[in-house]
């Protein structure tokens, strides 16, 4: 038995799963004595909405089942207050007061976006709604790992601080209630109007091993006015014909040439496309026909399309499933910059999202005249170390878009800097040594007045490094001693004019020439930080500034 006090809030939100065969239930028992019993799933992990009083005092009581993610949630300023998470330890509940010291492990990212604990991928419904920002994206709640897909919800007022809200959505009742099938709630985006915001979602459900005669996928269309409670999910979109194949999935939604226009990630005749889709009121919709297709061999499909208009061009964007480039980088992103009239795109100029080996599923949104994206620091070479109540996966710092002579700059948001705390390092024309640098969680700023050549060592762990190593006109972000040593995570430039790198402990992202290219990588390691520069001339070294980075959730 563990007593709970509600305090604002009205609602208790349980995923349990009965142990064992036998029947297994949450038990609530209030103050009066009165006694309620809610059934935990029998196959899978089911969410349970228990409805309380707030400032009340209940005995909940786990019967026969176990739980993975607790919380209170329904409270007048949800948005501002957040769930209050809940823990069951040693025979009684224990409230989660300081999400900085749950989230200050060596394992965990302090300043980038990361769940509450377990698994998450891909972002969805990206929007500024009201007030908000919001972020919805792909979650497995109960373990590290992924398997049947939710959607977890966070809100921010800044993009870069962010509140736990309810999970939003659910796996279908079919694959709640079977032991043999795989699916979910997959990914989307969302468009906010006035008054509510519109999601448009895939819906997958199949076998444990995917197939063209068992799997489907089909996409769904869902409001809510308050960002957290959902009305009727209704199908709205089946793959056309056999032409395509059963991965139709991810779809994107804009405004643009006065109609509703949606990309989604396919396969056709087998070959990776992006299927175009418009409707005159956002809900009937009617294909128009093949936008962008990849014809470079080994890619299988194209997975969380997106597109947008931005400084005078149209740009295409996809995800390239199962495909290894000639650098051997697992599944890159590309981007394809162009021109888009009645829904023909002319391609202009194409190039990668992002050059390191993590960075996936991005997505955009337009909020105050600044496209920003958000990817999933993802773990294609499965390096990740698990840890008691850890997270698996993470997502970006914010980027902000621009087009320059058909190249996608992204550069990060300009409130990610009100993190930057002491000033570690300021210096000039010379190399540069520090360690113990706040616990692998720092920002770099280097500019250069001429071309040198540069090798900073970021990261050290046991029998393993990782650098950022400038020689002539390349620039590679290199590990060794890790599964992911053998991409070539390179790109070109024509000069180096300045760094940002954030390293924030198992997570690095830098920055080149305010933009010109971006590098996203995971790499495990001691928990002291490091930075070691060596530059091939010193003197054009014009600064090194280094700072610590404070956490979001303190």
């Amino acid at each position: 038995m563990g007593t709970i006090y509600t305090e604002e809030y009205e609602c208790l939100e349980v995923f349990a799963k009965c142990d064992g065969t036998g029947a297994g239930a949450v038990v609530v028992t209030d103050g009066a004595g009165a006694v309620q019993s809610y059934p935990a799933g029998a196959c899978q992990y089911r969410l349970l909405r228990i409805p309380l009083k707030k400032e009340s005092v209940y005995d909940v009581r786990l019967d026969g089942c176990s739980v993975t993610i607790c919380y209170l949630s329904e409270t007048a300023d949800i948005l501002d207050r957040g769930v209050r998470f809940l823990e069951w330890k040693d025979g009684a509940w224990e409230k989660i007061d300081r999400l900085g010291d749950w989230y200050r492990t060596p394992g965990r990212e302090q300043y980038h976006f990361a769940p509450y604990k377990n698994w998450l991928n891909d972002p969805n419904g990206l929007c500024w709604y009201q007030g908000y920002y919001h972020m919805y994206y792909q979650a497995n709640p109960h373990s590290q790992e992924w398997s049947h897909m939710y959607w977890g919800h966070v809100a921010s007022k800044d993009c870069v601080h962010w509140v736990h809200l309810p999970y939003a959505l659910c796996p279908q009742e079919e694959l709640l209630n079977s032991t043999d099938k795989k699916g979910g709630a997959f990914s989307g985006s969302a468009v906010a109007l006035d008054d509510r915001i519109r999601f448009y979602l895939t819906r997958h459900f199949g076998g444990d091993w995917d197939s063209e005669e068992e799997t489907v996928q089909y996409q769904t269309m869902v409001e809510s006015a308050d960002s957290i409670h959902f009305g009727e999910e209704r199908l709205i979109i089946e793959k056309p014909n056999e032409d395509f194949s059963f991965n139709f999935r991810d779809p994107k939604v804009i405004w643009y040439e006065n109609r509703w226009q949606m990309v989604i990630g396919t396969r056709i005749r087998e070959v990776p496309s992006v299927a175009l889709y418009q409707s005159e009121n956002g809900t009937d919709w009617q294909y128009r026909g093949i936008l962008l297709q990849e014809k470079t061999g080994g890619v299988y499909t194209f997975e969380c399309p997106d597109f947008f208009w931005l400084d005078g061009q149209m740009v295409v964007v996809g995800a390239l499933m199962f495909y290894t480039d000639e650098h051997g980088r697992l599944q890159p992103t590309r981007y394809y910059v162009g021109d888009l009239k009645d829904g023909v795109f002319e391609l202009k100029q194409t190039g990668l999202y992002d050059f390191a080996g993590s960075f996936y599923a991005v997505q955009s949104f337009e909020h105050d005249g600044r496209r920003i994206a958000i990817g999933w620091i993802s773990d294609f070479y499965n390096e990740h170390c698990p840890e008691e109540n850890g997270a698996h996966g993470s997502m970006s710092i914010p980027r902000e878009l621009h087009v320059r002579d058909g190249v996608l700059y992204q550069k990060p948001i300009e409130e990610i800097y009100q993190q930057k705390g002491r000033c570690y390092c300021n210096v000039s024309r010379q190399n540069v040594s520090l360690k113990h640098l706040n616990q692998n969680a720092y920002y770099a700023k280097l500019l250069f007045e001429a071309d040198t050549d540069v090798d900073i060592l970021l990261g050290k762990g046991e029998g393993a490094e990782l650098r950022l190593v400038k020689t002539g006109n390349e620039l590679r972000l290199a590990a060794k001693g890790v599964k992911s040593e053998a991409a070539d995570c390179v790109t070109r430039i024509d000069a180096l004019k300045k760094l940002e790198i954030f390293m924030d402990h198992r997570t690095v992202e830098v920055f080149v020439n305010d933009g010109e290219r971006a590098a996203a990588k995971i790499f495990y390691q001691e928990k002291d930080g490091i930075f070691e520069a060596q530059f091939s001339n010193e003197e054009h070294v014009g600064s090194v500034e280094i700072y610590e980075m404070k956490g979001i959730w303190d």
